[in-house]
Formats: structure tokens, C-alpha cells, sequence
């Protein structure tokens, strides 16, 4: 039926070693009780003799209790079962307990050791991929951001082909944003680039009816040569 149980190999050796362990803890008790009734007839039998020493010297002492075996030694390793045994004892019947579930529950403790150990290594060495593909990529991108021109260099390339026109800072962003989508950015952050530029004496700043206009400095026009008088002024005329 749909809703009955499905055993999986586990459940079944699950069960079989809380069966072999509950038969063990009956065996177990069973040899208590027959010990503890040997004693309780040993201890009748001190009493009378206490009490009545001359019958008590006819009769012959009961037979004195055998100590419960002692638990089995268990198995050299150090795997622990799933769950914890008692003492496996013989039972009172000669029969001895089963072992299987016991063994099973041990082989399987070995291949979650041995699936656990295995997963260090490669958790280990995922970590150091991902540390040095991060790396990598850290690398790459400082190369990169080396190779590309600054802002100020960009702005500079913008402002000099036309020196002398003065341009607003808005107008140069339009016109970054133009040439270079990629490094496209704010009004502010030109205005500071800009600005730095100033202050190195590359770019000439002017404030115009509350606007900023900022200029490319032209190239100062280069005076004429003076004019040398002729050779032909230069010679005396004759008398």
C-alpha cells in the first residue's frame, strides 16, 4: 500500500541491532534473577543458622552463587556504534547474542569516517581556486584600470582641440559621455577634475554672470620678425 513504510538497507540493520540489543538486556536480567534467587536462599539459610546452630550444622550449605559473566571484550578501533550497547552476555539459555547488527553499524561508521575525510581535501582545495581566481581578477582589474588614461588626461584631450572657447562643465560632461561611455560620470566629479587642473596652471578658470566656464589656454601668437633694412639701404650713396 501507498501509505506503509519503505525499509531502506539502514532501517533494516537499525532495527536488527536494537533487536539483538534488547535481547541481550532480557539475557541479561534473567541471569541477575537466577543470581539474586541463589543469594536470597543463602541468605534464609545464614538466618536459621543463626538462629538454630545445631540444625544449622546437619544440613549442608546451599550451593554459593556464580558471579554473572563478565561483558565480552569489545572489538579493537575506535568506530562507536550508532547506538550504545549494553553488556552482550551469554543468556541463560547457552544462546549467544548476534553480532550483526553490531558489524554492519561498524561498516557503516567506516564509510562516514572515510566520505568525511575525503571532503577536506576538497573543500580545501576549492577555498584556494576561488582565493586565487579572486586574486587573478584583482590583478586584472588594477592592470586595466593602469592602462586607461585619468580623467584629467580625457578631459585635457576634450578642452585642448578647441583652446580658447570657454566651456561649462556640464557641456564637457556631455561631451565625455560622448566620446567615452564607459567612463561616463558626474557633474561634481568633473568639476573636481577640472578643478585640479586649475591649480596646476593647465586649464583657466572664469566666472561669468554666476556660471563657472572653464578654458583651454591658446597658444600665445609668436610677434613677427623686425624688419632689417636692405643691403642696398645699408651701403653709402657716392659723392
Amino acid at each position: 500500500m501507498a501509505n506503509e513504510p519503505i525499509n531502506t538497507p539502514v532501517q533494516t540493520e537499525y532495527a536488527e541491532h536494537l533487536a539483538a540489543a534488547l535481547a541481550a538486556n532480557q539475557a541479561e536480567q534473567a541471569a541477575l534473577t537466577a543470581r539474586l534467587d541463589k543469594l536470597q536462599g543463602e541468605e534464609k539459610w545464614l538466618t536459621a543458622a543463626l538462629t538454630d546452630t545445631p540444625r544449622a550444622a546437619t544440613e549442608p550449605p546451599p550451593a554459593p552463587a556464580q558471579p554473572a559473566r563478565s561483558t565480552p571484550p569489545a572489538g579493537e578501533g575506535t568506530d562507536a556504534a550508532a547506538v550504545p550497547l549494553p553488556r552482550m552476555e551469554k543468556p541463560a539459555n547457552g544462546a549467544a547474542p548476534t553480532r550483526k547488527a553490531t558489524t554492519a553499524a561498524r561498516a557503516s561508521d567506516k564509510k562516514t569516517t572515510a566520505k568525511r575525510t575525503a571532503e577536506v581535501p576538497a573543500k580545501k582545495t576549492s577555498a584556494v581556486k576561488k582565493t586565487a581566481a579572486k586574486k587573478t581578477a584583482a590583478a586584472g582589474a588594477k592592470e586595466t584600470a593602469q592602462s586607461q588614461p585619468t580623467l584629467a588626461e580625457l578631459l585635457s584631450a576634450i578642452l585642448s582641440k578647441l583652446p580658447g572657447e570657454p566651456k561649462k562643465a556640464s557641456e564637457i560632461q556631455s561631451e565625455l559621455e560622448a566620446a567615452h561611455p564607459d567612463r561616463a560620470t558626474s557633474v561634481q566629479t568633473i568639476r573636481n577634475a577640472l578643478q585640479r587642473l586649475v591649480e596646476k596652471g593647465r586649464l583657466e578658470r572664469d566666472n561669468r554672470q554666476g556660471m563657472v566656464l572653464y578654458t583651454w589656454p591658446a597658444p600665445e601668437a609668436t610677434p613677427p620678425p623686425s624688419a632689417e633694412p636692405k643691403a642696398e639701404e645699408l651701403t653709402p650713396a657716392p659723392v
